[in-house]
């Protein structure tokens, strides 16, 4: 399911953002470096995939 977009606030982290509650990567960022925002990156491969599998636009 599609959720408010977010992206990691660690310099370490690649400059994606994630809008998927399903995506491990996103999953992955704990929430004290959770941003709310796309912040102008490129959306998560993961994410766009789980919505093709659900069929939803990408």
């Amino acid at each position: 399911m599609e959720i408010l977009a977010f992206h990691s606030s660690r310099p370490a982290d690649p400059d994606l953002y994630h809008d998927h509650d399903d995506c491990p990567d996103g999953k992955g960022i704990a929430s004290w470096n959770r941003t709310v925002g796309a912040f102008g990156y490129h959306r998560c491969p993961i994410c766009r995939s789980l919505d093709s599998r659900a069929g939803l636009s990408a």
